[in-house]
């Protein structure tokens, strides 16, 4: 690859984040959740004064507390090592949740044979599939945040992007990358079961609905609450509502420094995991200003080179080590 072409695939890189659907980061995401966000200030304004004003829910939305804290600085720095560094040089997902729908098919058809092709119209299928691959998604993302925050370990891994003391979109990048190497083969294992039983029982191939390669259903939250996860708006679902859809104050409530938050809304979008496992918390209708971090020594959360070696180096620490339960050498981490 000559130079030219190695900018060429950065700078598709660069626009894919921004601009495909299903990215976590993408622009139109992002304006979404801006207007969600003055909108939702607007409403408070006129219960709490009767009128709406512009400048202060600007000045609440572009907050310099946040901006130029080093915590965001942290996070740009993992944006940019996952981007254009990392993102180029480690392929994934080693397990491909296609070669995984495969072998679930042809272990089905091995154990109990093939069934003649469901009678029912693709216009039922297709919404089926593709509620039950989200699904798949939704509880291999429990499964592997459930494992990190069990795991010693893993726990290490995934520990810094709980170090984050204030929460923006960039965030979402403040992950180390063999966290994410974890992340994409656990799920992918997950969908790919999904998908595998669903075609399995439909006797036949069924695309999913998706946007630019993603699953609708992922791209329909991507737009109205995942942007908002990591943000300083408390914005709740309660009632039956919460116990279904992980709100953003669901999130920050994951991230909470509070011991009696641990653990808990490990789900990516949806809560029905939570709920069913007991992990779920149901947020308050007014703000708790909850504090976000991870309970720590003297060790600096936001040095640049400790962001990416001190996760490898307490890792392999803990496995020297050998020592305790898992869950308690976790809880005690935070």
């Amino acid at each position: 690859m000559n130079i030219l072409e190695f900018q060429i695939e950065k700078l598709h890189r660069v626009t894919t984040i921004l601009l495909s659907p299903g990215s976590p980061f993408s622009l139109a995401a992002l304006a979404v959740a801006f207007a969600i966000a003055f909108g939702f200030l607007a409403r408070r304004q006129i219960q709490r004064r009767g009128a709406v004003r512009p400048r202060a829910i600007l000045r609440a939305i572009m907050t310099p507390r946040i901006i130029f804290s080093r915590s965001t600085y942290a996070d740009l720095f993992y944006f940019f090592i996952n981007t254009f560094a990392i993102g180029g040089l480690i392929g994934w997902a080693l397990i491909s949740g296609a070669t995984e729908s495969d072998l679930v098919i042809r272990t089905l058809r091995a154990a109990f044979g093939s069934h003649a092709p469901s009678t029912a119209p693709d216009w039922a299928l297709r919404p089926g599939i593709t509620l039950f691959v989200f699904l798949g998604f939704e509880f291999g993302y429990y499964v592997d945040h459930y494992l990190k925050h069990k795991i010693s370990f893993l726990w290490e891994f995934h520990k810094p992007h709980h170090t984050a003391e204030v929460l923006t979109p960039l965030t979402v990048f403040r992950v180390h990358p063999i966290d994410t190497l974890i992340f994409f083969n656990i799920v992918a294992v997950f969908t790919g079961l999904f998908h595998g039983v669903f075609i399995y029982a439909a006797g036949k191939d069924v695309n999913i609905y998706v946007i630019d390669g993603t699953n609708i259903i992922t791209v329909a939250f991507l737009f109205l609450s995942a942007q908002l996860q990591h943000s300083q708006f408390w914005i709740p679902l309660r009632g039956l509502p919460g116990h279904i859809i992980l709100s953003p104050a669901h999130h920050q409530i994951h991230h909470s420094i509070d011991p009696a938050h641990y653990d808990r809304n490990l789900g990516a979008f949806v809560a029905i995991f939570d709920w069913m496992f007991g992990r779920l918390s149901i947020p308050q209708k007014r703000s708790p200003h909850l504090k976000f971090g991870v309970l720590q020594s003297d060790d600096d959360p936001h040095r640049i080179m400790g962001l990416m070696t001190e996760p490898v180096a307490n890792a392999f620490a803990v496995l020297v080590r050998r020592a305790g339960a898992p869950s308690e050498s976790v809880e005690a981490s935070q």
